[in-house]
């Protein structure tokens, strides 16, 4: 049986609280040919001092400690520069593994060809170490499905859902992480989301389904992880899930292209470079952002596709697809996010409901005059007989008549 040394990369950042475990996790594993490599990102909590208690336990861990907060890629990127082993996992420092984790991984990617990297399933924790399964079951469902390996597969899940790979989960032949390279410094949420959409670009990727990790969400606390659910965080998600898009089809082999996305094509017989760009703004028209389609990168690309004469031309000739119909696409309000689209939809709403109770209050007022004018008719009708000589000649007669009502 062969024992490679698995490179173990953690990033740490005033994590204080959960470090402890977590390093106990990583350390307390079946599979003890490990290299440990602790990153700390600048943190002003008393991180470095539980870091180098341990490093003096247990010589597996190698650690450094960097000056000054530059966020995880950064400190990502510095780590991956210290791996020496054949394999490579990560995990964040306030996440968890249980014991067997990295064993039942590498018997699974030396016994599957052509496995290169591969996932498993997650348990999902807050911020107080409680189960939240149950309470988060539609984000614990989506990194708890069933996968095929395929390239195709993960393309289109990529493109059309988003992310559903836990990163502390991750195990991964070093080779692989040299040839993809390191951490895009632009994505703070989805740094990893990026880097599996690369990585599915070139190779097929594994899910083992057993639960092998844990994964903290801080739903509650005031500090709080890249998985952190404020609106800020959300936000920066969103938009970094739009950027990423936009590169989505960039050194995509044209055939793999073909092969993942032909069912979604406006033209089935698509197959010209011109006719596939055109292709892949349609689809970039029909992302959703913060669940809602927002069609602002296929406009981007299709302005793009119009302005250049050879592929304006397929546009019109295979897609009846010429400026008028641009511009129909470009009236909408594509540059806000989903909260912002939020508020407008509220907006909307409280407006349709002032517009209502508007023609209602005109409605009444119109039937008020109305009323009106017939008091004021009756009041002058009333006014003109009791005014009159036979009202007051009657008046005895009344009178009597009253009285008699009365007795009887």
């Amino acid at each position: 049986m062969f024992y490679p040394k698995i490179s173990v990369l953690m990033i740490n950042y005033n994590h204080a609280a959960h470090l402890s475990l977590t390093i106990e996790s990583v350390l307390s594993q079946t599979y003890q040919n490990i290299q440990f490599i602790i990153v700390d990102d600048g943190s002003t909590d008393c991180s470095q001092t539980i870091i180098k208690d341990y490093a003096s336990r247990d010589p597996r861990i190698e650690y450094y400690f960097l000056e000054k907060n530059q966020h995880i890629c950064h400190a990502t990127n510095f780590g991956f520069q210290k791996v020496t082993g054949e394999y490579l996992a990560r995990i964040d420092s306030d996440d968890l593994w249980y014991p067997n984790k990295l064993q039942k991984q590498l018997d699974f990617m030396q016994k599957t060809p052509d496995c290169n990297i591969c996932f498993s399933w997650t348990d999902l924790i807050d911020e107080h170490g409680n189960s939240i399964n149950d309470s988060e079951r539609e984000l614990y469902n989506l990194f708890n499905g069933s996968h095929p390996s395929c390239q195709e597969h993960w393309l289109e899940f990529f493109f059309i859902h988003g992310n559903c790979l836990s990163h502390p989960s991750v195990l991964m032949k070093t080779e692989i992480q040299k040839e993809i390279g390191d951490f895009n410094p632009a994505y703070r949420q989805a740094h990893d989301f990026d880097y599996w959409i690369r990585i599915a670009k070139k190779y097929p990727i594994f899910v083992i389904e057993e639960n092998l990790t844990i994964m903290r969400r801080f739903l509650f606390s005031s500090t709080l992880n890249t998985s952190s659910t404020t609106e800020s965080d959300t936000t920066r998600y969103l938009n970094e899930y739009l950027l990423i898009r936009n590169h989505f089809f960039e050194n995509m082999d044209t055939e793999l292209f073909v092969r993942t996305f032909h069912s979604y094509f406006r033209n089935p017989h698509a197959a010209t470079p011109e006719e596939l760009l055109c292709e892949q703004a349609f689809l970039l028209c029909d992302c959703k952002y913060g669940g809602k389609q927002n069609p602002i990168l296929g406009i981007m690309k299709l302005g793009e596709l119009l302005a250049c004469p050879k592929t304006a031309e397929v546009l019109e000739a295979s897609y009846h697809f010429t400026p008028i119909s641009y511009y129909a696409l470009s009236n909408q309000h594509i540059f806000c996010d989903s909260f912002v689209q939020t508020a407008l939809l509220n907006a909307k709403h409280h407006t349709d409901k002032i517009q209502t109770l508007t023609e209602e209050l005109q409605q009444c007022e119109s039937h008020l005059k109305k009323l009106q004018e017939q008091v004021t008719y009756l009041s002058s009708s009333l006014n003109t007989i009791t005014n009159s000589t036979s009202w007051k000649i009657t008046a005895p007669l009344r009178h009597a008549l009253n009285k008699l009502r009365k007795n009887f």
